[in-house]
């Protein structure tokens, strides 16, 4: 869908990272801004950098929070933004399962709870469009991210069946999926070992601006696509995987082994 050209958008996990690159980008595009964030010191920081915005605290686990949220919009929205996310890392067995919930409620649970309280109003108005964040970690499964993998893989299912549900509705759906990029998700996860810490600071350190991806995110919302995939990587590994899964499999372990040293 072309977006209007001040476009009313919601966005969690606005305090940072992709977030807030998002709403800078909606905001010098004239539009008006509605953003939550667990934080609210640093979602009111967005809000102050973007103009035209309001901020709110909303943990994205609990959904009064996000009832709150819809309710704060007064009006019609363009753009719903289901973004809040955090990040995890460990062997399966060795990943805390406590862990495990805390990464599958905010990354899987948020954008349900985002999806559930929002889709409804949409429908209602007969147009907007769904943003749902994930990441590549959802196609293509890398060893030692499995709470990370099931949680994105669990948005893009999501993503998937909304997209059949609201056709013909007016209402559209893309599901992002990049892989590494700066952002603060990794210093702010929680990981069973050192190592995975380490390489995983390490890759998003190596990554592309929050800034690029947000442009990209946003074409692919105008040009109405479900996949938002917008590094070459992800993109060139997500084909390896459809075609060959097995041998995709056997490299990705490689890959893995190789990043750790």
């Amino acid at each position: 869908m072309a977006l209007p050209r001040a476009p009313r958008t919601v966005i969690t996990g606005a305090g940072s990272g992709f977030g807030r690159a998002l709403a800078l980008e909606v905001a010098r595009r004239g539009g008006e801004l509605v953003l939550s964030d667990v934080d609210l010191a640093a979602a009111e920081e967005t809000a102050r950098l973007a103009g035209r915005a309001r901020a709110l605290r909303v943990d994205v686990t609990h959904i009064d929070d996000v009832r709150a949220l819809a309710e704060a919009c007064d009006g019609p929205v363009d753009l719903v933004v289901n973004n809040a996310g955090v990040a995890s890392a460990g062997f399966v067995g060795e990943l805390p399962l406590e862990d495990w919930r805390w990464t599958i409620e905010v990354d899987l649970f948020g954008v349900i709870h985002g999806c559930h309280v929002f889709v409804p109003l949409l429908k209602k108005q007969g147009r907007g469009h769904i943003l749902n964040v994930a990441s590549a970690a959802g196609l293509i499964s890398a060893p030692r991210m499995g709470a990370y993998n099931v949680a994105k893989a669990g948005v893009v299912a999501l993503s998937e069946t909304l997209a059949a549900e609201l056709a013909g509705s007016g209402v559209g759906v893309t599901v992002l999926c990049p892989t590494f990029f700066r952002t603060n998700i990794a210093r702010n996860g929680r990981f069973a070992d050192e190592r995975s810490r380490n390489t995983a600071e390490r890759l998003v350190d190596r990554g592309r601006s929050a800034e690029s991806v947000a442009r990209a995110a946003l074409a692919s919302v105008e040009r109405g696509e479900l996949y938002s995939v917008p590094m070459l990587d992800g993109r060139l590994f997500w084909g390896l995987k459809r075609v060959a899964p097995q041998s995709f499999g056997t490299l990705a372990g490689f890959i893995a082994r190789r990043l750790e040293r």
